[in-house]
């Protein structure tokens, strides 16, 4: 795929730039016979400078790997194993009272504690 691109943008360059180059005949035309006229003339100079720049834009762009949005998998090892002894047992206990708070009555309190 990318040696047809690169075989394409070749001869579209080569097309361009053979219909562009000014023959003898059109630098008498334009400039009379006592002028003579080296190089390009700035349009179609121009023309090949785009042509030429969006050939070999577009052979890098198709060169490049393609962006994947999404990442790819990620393995991780496991955890090495932890070694402890027995997990003991806790015992809790609710403790509850009553107190009298002037104003506002008897209010509950409650508090668990383990052991």
């Amino acid at each position: 795929m990318m040696k047809r691109l690169i075989k394409a943008a070749v001869v579209a360059l080569s097309l361009v730039s053979a219909v562009t180059v000014p023959t003898a005949a059109s630098a008498h035309w334009r400039h009379g016979p006592w002028h003579h006229h080296v190089g390009w003339h700035p349009g179609p100079a121009a023309a090949v400078g785009a042509l030429t720049g969006f050939a070999l834009g577009s052979a890098l762009a198709a060169s490049t790997r393609p962006y994947y949005a999404v990442p790819g998998p990620v393995y991780v090892a496991a955890p090495y194993p932890v070694y402890a002894g027995p997990v003991a047992e806790r015992t809790c206990v609710t403790d509850q009272w009553r107190e009298w708070v002037p104003g506002w009555g008897w209010q509950v309190h409650r508090r668990t504690i383990c052991r």
